[in-house]
């Protein structure tokens, strides 16, 4: 709206108020608010990238946690069978059975243990450092977390791979992104179309003393701007934004597949440790320990099934913390598995 004055005398002064409204033409508006609505949808993929990035850094520090605990609980357990071995070895020396160098050795394993605790430990505060951060809240206190290690990720929750790729959270933004540099291709094409000004208004002369109806119609036309630099940019930028695309599918692809091949493999460790090296070790351990206590056996035996026990263990709980980092690392590259139809 604009008001014009003519003249500063009142008697022969012209006053002009008039209403200009621009009417877009070439479909400026509909380009416009698909450019908008594609932005939005960006935003969300955002949101919801962020929100898989967030789960994945937690479940990783619980999981850490959870087996470092576990850790904790497998080396005391190796103290306390260090200890009874050095009680043991004692008695044995006392009776006069054994020479007083495997009580040495026994003690010797017995601090190791002890260290081995320690070391446990400290890897256990570390690790609930690390949730606490993933968590955004460093004063949150805990005494331990309730997981079963026992029951690993499944492989099969992302597979095929190939479909879970299409609903990838960085995948879906960058087609997103082709989505909304096409709109706003569309909104440059459309500006090359000029818009319509519609002008209505009213005209008081004093001097005649009546008013006047105004009513214009104005259109620039576009001789020497047709806009071309401007779609040239968008257009360039579309191509960008669909070469973009196909080089975050192949990184998403690559780090995917390392992942499930990493879950897959470490899968198949741990199941054959706990179904095959686990319970002979355990069984060698205490045939040993047996046969010590009965004076079939020396020492360096029983330490040797000790520590091959121990190594079984913590071997079976490497796996597991491995699995878990590979189902978090896919969980943050694919999103939330979701079942597939057969």
């Amino acid at each position: 709206m604009s008001t014009l004055v003519e003249d500063t005398r009142q008697a022969t002064r012209t006053t002009t108020i008039q209403l200009n409204q621009p009417i877009e033409l070439g479909g400026k508006r509909s380009a416009r608010i698909s450019a908008a609505r594609a932005a939005q949808g960006q935003a969300e993929l955002d949101v919801a990238a962020r929100r898989a990035q967030v789960r994945s850094q937690v479940m990783a520090a619980f999981y850490g946690v959870a087996v470092a605990q576990e850790r904790i609980r497998l080396s005391d357990e190796l103290g306390r069978l260090s200890s009874q071995a050095r009680e043991t070895a004692s008695k044995r020396v006392l009776a006069g059975k054994v020479s007083p160098v495997e009580e040495l050795k026994a003690q010797v394993a017995e601090a190791q243990a002890l260290s081995a605790s320690t070391v446990a430990h400290s890897e256990w505060r570390a690790a609930v450092a690390q949730l606490r951060q993933a968590l955004g809240d460093p004063t949150v206190k805990f005494e331990r977390v309730d997981a079963d290690i026992g029951r690993l990720p499944s492989a099969g929750l992302w597979e095929p791979l190939a479909q879970r790729l299409e609903t990838a959270p960085a995948i879906a933004r960058a087609q997103q992104e082709i989505s909304r540099r096409q709109a706003l291709s569309d909104l440059e094409r459309a500006r090359r179309t000029p818009d319509l000004t519609v002008t209505l208004g009213a005209k008081r002369d004093q001097q005649l003393g009546r008013d006047q109806p105004i009513l214009g119609v104005s259109l620039v036309l576009p001789l020497f701007d047709r806009n071309l630099g401007a779609i040239l940019e968008a257009s360039r930028r579309e191509d960008k934004a669909r070469i973009e695309l196909e080089a975050v599918r192949a990184s998403v692809e690559a780090q995917a597949t390392q992942a499930l091949a990493q879950l897959s493999a470490t899968l198949a460790q741990a199941q054959t440790l706990r179904d095959k090296v686990l319970p002979a070790a355990r069984q060698a351990f205490a045939a040993s320990t047996k046969g010590y206590e009965l004076g079939k056996f020396g020492f360096l035996d029983v330490l040797d099934a000790q520590r091959t026990l121990f190594e079984a263990e913590t071997q079976a709980l490497s796996a597991a913390a491995q699995a878990y980092q590979a189902d978090a690392r896919l969980l943050e590259l694919l999103g939330e598995p979701t079942p597939t139809k057969d």
